[in-house]
């Protein structure tokens, strides 16, 4: 059985950051291992010393020796992302599995950066600061976290708007220094991509975040820190994915259900709405409705077709029962990994918290209410995906979030290996 719903349109937010936990990971496989490695230029064979490496969006990194070595110690066993970044050159990534007790060895080549974005930058932008603002509401977040987040180095941005598109993209000559004080971190952020098309209704943006601790003042803004980690964590796509795989979603405040759009049955087929408007702009004057002869007084005036083409293309119908784990996860015998697989969307309802005042007054225009329970949509692009005994989704491009988690931008990210403690 299903109920119809409304539907509001929000913005979907596409994370392409890898969400694991390293230290319940290294906990299930039994152990850590090590990775050590060499980062050399590609094109004149010498070391590069003091080039970042880390693993993506965690606390783990170190930078490279004169000689261009490296070594990260102690890394829990699993899945990881290891990312090489030098000023100048092309950002490296490389995706491996690490064993318990296990040491690998990589050498690194990375490539030169052409000139095109010096040749870009030189270029006066007198939409700037305006852009940045959109960046800001977009890449940082609207959240009550979000006014507590700083880019200190916002000057390596630059931005292209294309106005018949209506896309916004950005690209930065430096990685991004961003201090979250709600959260106390400071990330040190590769951006690869970051577009916001608004004609269709889309953000996405994809980089690698490094995660530093910030010194707390005092015991109390520890206390804080702490407090406010467990706010992000609670509800979020982490928080679901790892609930999901040990197929402990309800006790963890989790309800999911399907959800289905289907055409709109009250708004015409698009190409006779635009015909409709076509013939009333040519036909009417102000103040004047037109009558198809024999259409029984079927209204053709323009404010009609107007109101037909502003009503929703979709509209969404909630199934009543709860979706069982075998309709959302399925075991592959031969390789025994978990794949998260679904039809059409999950409604997914994180029970044990309510919606932040900002998340409800981000549309000026929308009807007042009360705060209710965090509702997120994920949809997948792909026929499946896998995800991880940490409730890691393996291919980050695999899907798409819309509602609270598409809210919950940067200024709620938490570093994959953090974990919740009951202290907090």
């Amino acid at each position: 059985m299903f109920l119809p719903v409304p539907f509001p349109v929000r913005l979907p937010f596409l994370f392409v950051l890898l969400l694991l936990s390293l230290s319940k990971l290294a906990q299930a496989q039994g152990g850590f291992g090590r990775v050590a490695g060499t980062v050399i230029d590609a094109q004149s064979r010498q070391p590069l010393g003091f080039a970042t490496v880390f693993i993506a969006q965690t606390t783990f990194g170190t930078n490279s020796a004169e000689n261009g070595t490296f070594q990260l110690t102690n890394l829990p066993a699993g899945s990881h992302e290891l990312v090489v970044s030098f000023l100048g050159y092309e950002t490296l990534s490389h995706k491996f599995t690490l064993q318990a007790g296990q040491q690998l060895s990589f050498r690194f080549e990375v490539v030169p950066k052409a000139n095109q974005l010096q040749e870009v930058v030189v270029r006066a932008d007198t939409n700037w600061r305006h852009n940045y603002g959109v960046f800001l509401k977009n890449f940082i977040g609207q959240s009550a976290n979000a006014a507590q987040v700083q880019i200190t180095n916002a000057d390596v941005l630059y931005f292209h708007f294309d106005a018949r598109e209506r896309v916004l993209t950005a690209e930065a000559s430096k990685p991004l220094v961003i201090e979250n004080r709600a959260l106390g971190y400071r990330l040190h952020f590769v951006l690869e991509d970051f577009r916001a098309d608004f004609k269709n209704g889309q953000v996405f943006h994809a980089g690698h975040p490094r995660f530093e601790e910030l010194k707390p003042r005092n015991k109390a803004q520890q206390k804080r820190w702490a407090a406010a980690r467990l706010k992000a964590y609670h509800g979020s796509l982490m928080h679901f994915t790892r609930a999901l795989y040990t197929q402990n979603l309800e006790a963890e405040g989790f309800n999911v259900r399907k959800l289905q759009r289907r055409p709109n049955p009250n708004r015409p087929p698009e190409q006779e709405i635009q015909a409709g408007l076509k013939r009333a702009r040519a036909a009417s004057k102000p103040g004047i409705t037109v009558t198809y002869a024999g259409s029984g007084g079927q209204e053709d005036s323009l404010s009609y077709w107007g109101r037909m083409s502003r009503l929703d293309k979709t509209v969404a119908y909630l199934y009543k029962d709860p979706l069982p784990y075998g309709h959302l996860v399925v075991r592959e015998p031969e390789s025994n990994r978990l794949r998260l697989q679904f039809e059409d969307h999950l409604n997914v309802v994180y029970a044990k918290e309510k919606e932040e005042p900002n998340y409800i007054n981000q549309n000026a225009f929308a009807k007042r209410r009360a705060p209710g329970p965090q509702t997120s949509l994920i949809t997948l692009l792909e026929p499946y995906t896998y995800i991880e005994p940490n409730g890691m989704i393996l291919n980050p491009y695999s899907h798409v979030v819309e509602e609270y988690w598409a809210f919950e931008k940067l200024a709620e990210m938490l570093p994959l290996d953090y974990e919740p403690t009951q202290t907090e």
